[in-house]
């Protein structure tokens, strides 16, 4: 059982006793969940990282796909693991958030803005705060400025949208 598994078993073991009883082969559904966790969580990571800029150093690439990895983690493993009962069903909890969250078309206008005007693009720390904010990378930013028309960047890049939403919605549950 990898290490996934063995942080849900113990997790389940001690947060939800009901449901880790009703289990009927405990060790084989935490080593499918395990296995489970440790795809999503390297399919998530490369999406996270990107691709690699230009000019990155050795440590700052270490520094990007550490990043990647523990966001990836920490979303997989709060979908996948940290089960717990909240006052609204999962399903019904996104439903909601997804009504009221800043529109990606948010992220188009802001683009728009830098294209029509340079010297209002944001400082590095300033773009790194929005990145982390909008929980993609800040190379997804940097493309998203560089592209014209921005809303076709948007389009071809809908999957890093996607893992970004469901980030963010996990932070609000937290």
């Amino acid at each position: 059982m990898n290490k996934y598994g063995q942080l849900a078993t113990s997790h389940w073991h001690q947060h939800l006793p009901a449901r880790y009883a009703a289990l009927e082969n405990p060790a084989e559904f935490f080593e499918s969940l395990g296995r489970q966790v440790e795809a999503e969580v390297s399919d998530l990571q490369a999406i996270l990282a990107g691709t690699d800029p230009a000019r990155e150093t050795y440590p700052e690439k270490v520094a990007r796909l550490a990043t990647a990895r523990r966001t990836a983690e920490e979303v997989v493993m709060a979908q996948l693991v940290w089960s717990h009962d909240p006052e609204l069903p999962l399903d019904q909890a996104r439903e909601e958030w997804e009504q009221t969250r800043p529109s990606d078309e948010n992220l188009v206008t802001w683009a728009e803005r830098m294209q029509d005007s340079p010297d209002l693009m944001p400082s590095s720390v300033e773009l790194e705060q929005m990145a982390k904010d909008w929980a993609v990378p800040v190379s997804f930013l940097e493309g998203l400025v560089a592209t014209e028309p921005p809303r076709e960047y948007l389009r071809a890049n809908a999957e890093v949208l996607t893992e970004a939403a469901t980030i963010r919605f996990l932070r609000e549950l937290q």
